[in-house]
């Protein structure tokens, strides 16, 4: 940028990912994959990539023909979790600063959002879980979970995912889970999905990105993968 200022609101690399991805890509096209529209909810074979990747990694066991969705990106996977879990005027608590699409998929489903900031502690960004739960009232419907955290890098401790999950189980909330960074982890830092938390795998949506994982953000690639009957709209 001219005035030397760094861009904090889009997440995107430096340079392409790998080139084995690349030449993937290219022999799909040349097999003629790909080229026509694919099934609504993703190409059967992405999902159940999807599906082996959480149970390989973290040990959960998603049903790749009903617990995959396959998206234009993981924008899409949020506008269309917001939208489908919120009623108009259900308050969504989501971590500050966030991702500027997050306030837009909210103003979408005519939610409202409650932000809890993420302050500066120890060279990095904590959540204060006491300021977490003064932000849940009556009218809370859904919190707006990143980690690792888009911008800031923070990774959400276990300790700090706890404090979220037991919140989320006591209040009887659902969670949407930004993990789209998950593979974007340095030193010894631990990423841990919010779903394998004791009461979380039934009321947390996930999303994931190829485009982050991979590097190559312009293909627009998501997923998220939804759980079980507690994630259905409010009544």
């Amino acid at each position: 940028m001219s005035t030397g200022s760094i861009n904090l609101g889009q997440g995107f690399p430096d340079t392409d990912g790998p080139e084995e991805i690349r030449e993937a890509a290219v022999r799909a096209l040349r097999d003629g994959r790909g080229s026509q529209y694919p099934p609504g909810p993703g190409v059967p074979e992405l999902r159940t990539a999807v599906a082996a990747h959480q149970r390989r990694r973290y040990g959960l066991a998603f049903d790749p023909d009903t617990e995959v969705l396959v998206t234009a990106g993981a924008t899409e996977a949020i506008a269309a979790a917001l939208l489908a879990l919120l009623e108009p005027g259900d308050e969504v608590v989501a971590l500050e600063p966030y991702y500027d699409s997050y306030a837009a998929g909210i103003a979408m489903a005519d939610g409202r959002r409650v932000p809890v900031t993420l302050r500066p502690h120890e060279g990095a960004f904590r959540l204060d879980p006491d300021e977490l739960r003064a932000a849940v009232t009556d009218r809370t419907r859904l919190l707006l979970i990143s980690t690792p955290h888009h911008p800031t890098g923070t990774v959400l401790t276990r300790q700090e995912l706890t404090a979220i999950a037991e919140l989320a189980v006591e209040r009887d909330l659902l969670v949407v889970t930004d993990e789209v960074y998950e593979h974007l982890v340095f030193d010894d830092v631990e990423h841990v999905p919010l779903a394998t938390l004791p009461g979380m795998r039934e009321r947390t949506v996930t999303i994931g990105s190829a485009g982050k994982t991979f590097s190559f953000t312009g293909w627009k690639v998501g997923w998220v993968k939804p759980s079980s009957p507690t994630c259905s709209p409010a009544s």
